[in-house]
């Protein structure tokens, strides 16, 4: 079994040191040195000792997540790795989907794919016309310009939600889109509620989306999407 142990660890390692050295994590650095010497001699139970107190203190970086999921994969603790995949997942890095599709696929019970594996591709309706939703591993600039044009319509955008806004979307085995994230409404506090719910709205009744399917069956993926609206 192949294990998804990031490569140049301790380079990507010193990456995320210079987002962390301005937040006082001082003893990182030296902390992950001693984690890729105890991976690298197969010391797996104090590297995954390492490695935790490392995510203790930065729980949001991908790269020591990763690094600790794989030290539990080699330990055999499938339940701990499929957990730490799935928190990198919820922070939107796609990457993890092929090792959530290879090792989890039957994480909390959810039997997701990855989009790579699935037969059919999802799909969806506008103005009577079927596209793909993904192009050129893309969102379709179709979809992207139908939701554009709704965004852009809408009153409340335009009055409370004006400038750039950060999505992301999934489609179930329901035929039903899913928001992985709206990163970034273009509101005020006191508007997101109001803003996110128009936004929420505009995505489920713009196009009429088509689930993926494996053997004539829709299915789950566990890919998101990301982009952007700007309204003007």
């Amino acid at each position: 079994m192949k294990l998804p142990f990031l490569l140049l660890f301790l380079f990507l390692s010193q990456i995320g040191i210079s987002q962390t050295t301005k937040t006082n994590y001082a003893n990182l650095n030296k902390l992950l040195a001693e984690g890729e010497k105890a991976y690298s001699e197969n010391n797996f139970v104090l590297a995954k000792e390492i490695y935790t107190k490392v995510t203790d203190s930065v729980s949001w970086n991908h790269v020591y997540l990763y690094n600790l999921a794989a030290t539990e994969l080699k330990l055999g603790e499938m339940d701990n790795a499929c957990e730490h995949f799935y928190k990198i997942y919820s922070l939107n890095d796609m990457k993890v989907v092929k090792y959530l599709a290879e090792y989890c696929p039957n994480f909390r019970g959810e039997n997701k794919y990855s989009f790579e594996e699935v037969e059919e591709k999802p799909k969806f309706i506008y103005k009577d016309k079927e596209y793909p939703l993904i192009k050129n591993n893309n969102l379709n600039p179709v979809y992207i310009s139908a939701i554009n044009k709704a965004f852009n319509k809408s009153k409340i955008l335009k009055e409370k939600a004006s400038g750039r806004n950060f999505l992301s979307i999934s489609i179930n085995k329901h035929n039903e889109f899913i928001t992985g994230n709206i990163f970034k409404p273009a509101s005020s506090k006191e508007d997101y509620d109001l803003v996110t719910a128009e936004i929420m709205s505009i995505l489920k009744n713009t196009v009429t989306y088509i689930a993926a399917k494996n053997n004539g069956h829709n299915i789950d993926l566990w890919n998101k999407w990301d982009f952007l609206i700007s309204v003007f």
